[in-house]
């Protein structure tokens, strides 16, 4: 998904000095042990949208599930800086790939760490090609949440659902639609790295709100002038759910998809 650029700059002028109030969210939030989401510029992109600190989704009838995943995530974000990105954890080699201090949307990078077990180094999903991608990131270039992440977010593509997970409790499941035989939904690891919302901005093709993920499309190298990013998006046309019809993003009922939009940036996705 891919929101034009004169559109992005209004939308940021709109919220005023953007980079600050982002940074002082986004740290409140992940300081929380929290994450949060982006959105994508495959079929349905948009742009990101301001972290939430409360706890996104009421349960509205937890209904049954598959258990949250195991693994243990935390967050961690730029501070201040760009951040070096490292093959192994070798205070000697040079990084292999630097990620900048925000993303295209002007939020703050955001990484998922999922393992701290060597000592000044934590080792991280990022948001790159080829999805899964993973590297190590030396502690003193990043901020690293103090608590694990609480909330988690599984897309079953057979299933055509959503689950929201908090604290490996189910809190929350919906329908949604997928990626079309054509464009698949990438399956993997992702997190969320730009909201974006887009409530005064109707027409966009995204519905009322947009979380770009750290994923890509497998078969779309650029999308709408962006790199195919994929994203968690509303739509317009609720009668879209329960079917295979997107560019690879996956798409939500707008009032689904803004309780979704208080997630916090970092929070895992994983797409099966």
């Amino acid at each position: 998904m891919r929101v034009p650029d004169h559109d992005l700059r209004r939308h940021h002028a709109q919220r005023g000095a953007t980079g600050v109030v982002i940074a002082v969210v986004v740290a409140v939030v992940l300081a929380a042990g929290v994450g949060i989401f982006l959105l994508t510029r495959n079929d349905d992109t948009t742009t990101a949208a301001p972290p939430a600190t409360s706890a996104p989704v009421r349960v509205v009838a937890p209904t049954t599930t598959t258990a949250a995943p195991a693994v243990t995530f935390r967050s961690a974000w730029a501070n201040g800086k760009d951040i070096p990105v490292y093959a192994s954890p070798d205070a000697n080699a040079a990084p292999v790939e630097t990620l900048t201090q925000k993303t295209d949307y002007d939020v703050l990078r955001t990484v998922l760490v999922f393992n701290t077990a060597t000592p000044n180094w934590v080792q991280a999903y990022l948001p790159t090609r080829p999805n899964n991608s993973t590297g190590w990131i030396k502690t003193t270039d990043v901020s690293l949440s103090p608590t694990p992440v609480e909330w988690q977010v599984k897309v079953d593509l057979a299933s055509f659902k959503v689950t929201v997970f908090h604290k490996g409790v189910v809190d929350f499941v919906t329908d949604v639609a997928i990626g079309s035989p054509q464009y698949p939904t990438p399956t993997g690891t992702f997190y969320i790295t730009d909201p974006i919302d887009l409530r005064q901005r109707p027409g966009t093709g995204y519905g009322a709100y947009a979380l770009g993920l750290s994923g890509h499309s497998d078969v779309l190298n650029e999308f709408m002038g962006g790199d195919g990013q994929i994203a968690l998006h509303g739509t317009d046309n609720p009668g879209d759910v329960d079917q295979a019809i997107s560019h690879g993003c996956v798409r939500l009922k707008n009032d689904d998809i803004l309780r979704l939009s208080l997630l916090p940036l970092g929070t895992p996705v994983i797409i099966s």
